[in-house]
């Protein structure tokens, strides 16, 4: 059993609305959790006299808020500012407040472009896709002489999250853009993915079959889409999916009809929390 953990301040009535990670808080401690589990997404913007009020009026913690006041007008560090705040209440382990002042002092040498980069990337790997979009597509469209390698890293990782959205037309279009940019052949094998996802298997062979360059890395994205099978058969989803076909051919409706609606749940909670919002047209 972890050490329990003593918590201080009120629960607020009105949340503080983190603009970088598209959250809620409603205690200091949710706020400390947030600061160490998202250290990448923030920035100087990110404490402010806004917050610092919210602390005090909603918090009840008018000690730390003050000190915190005077280390913003004295233009402190980011890196000072959430290291007062952690040390303060506690929540965290010394290790897990080094670890966080670290990234933040890493990111303040960034220029904005890379940091960015570095947030739109964290989004992306932790699902939050809205949010990871808006920060590519600003990088495509401010960055200063922007490479074709960049430019084919953001086009591969859109591509990626619309596929994962199931938006194949688009991540199809994504790849290609990326591999046009950096020759990379991953991308190109995703593209050739894409296309498969979209088409009939009839329509795939014969798109492959009037695609020559194309005919190696079919090869290699068939023996990747058989390593997957495999590895499906042996998943939970398929002992799942087996199960509710047993329970119909058995005639065990209540128990079929059970598992269906439990299944279909999941699966539309996990879709909801990978869209968050609708994705704009592009």
């Amino acid at each position: 059993m972890g050490k329990p953990i003593l918590c201080i301040g009120t629960y607020a009535k009105n949340p503080y609305h983190i603009d970088k990670m598209g959250r809620n808080v409603y205690c200091i401690e949710e706020l400390c959790y947030l600061i160490v589990q998202n250290a990448f997404l923030l920035d100087e913007d990110s404490f402010d006299k806004e917050l610092f009020d919210w602390i005090a009026a909603e918090c009840s913690l008018d000690r730390l808020a003050d000190e915190l006041r005077r280390m913003y007008a004295k233009k402190c560090s980011i890196a000072s500012i959430a290291g007062t705040i952690l040390d303060y209440v506690g929540y965290n382990t010394k290790k897990e407040v080094n670890k966080t002042e670290e990234i933040l002092r890493a990111n303040a040498g960034m220029d904005v472009y890379k940091k960015r980069l570095s947030r739109a990337d964290f989004l992306m790997r932790n699902g939050r896709y809205q949010m990871a979009f808006k920060e590519y597509e600003y990088l495509l469209t401010n960055t200063p002489d922007l490479n074709n390698e960049l430019r084919a890293r953001i086009e591969h990782n859109e591509g990626v999250m619309y596929a994962r959205l199931f938006l194949f037309e688009r991540a199809e279009k994504m790849f290609l853009a990326a591999f046009e940019h950096g020759h990379d052949k991953e991308s190109y094998i995703q593209y050739l993915a894409s296309v498969r996802m979209r088409l009939t298997d009839k329509d795939y062979v014969a798109f492959i079959a009037d695609n020559e360059e194309a005919y190696e890395a079919s090869l290699e994205l068939e023996k990747r889409m058989d390593e997957a099978h495999d590895l499906y058969a042996a998943s939970d989803d398929k002992h799942t999916l087996g199960t509710i076909s047993v329970y119909k051919a058995e005639g065990k409706m209540h128990e079929y009809y059970q598992q269906v609606g439990d299944t279909a749940e999941a699966l539309k909670l996990e879709y909801r929390d990978l869209v968050k919002e609708k994705i704009g047209s592009k």
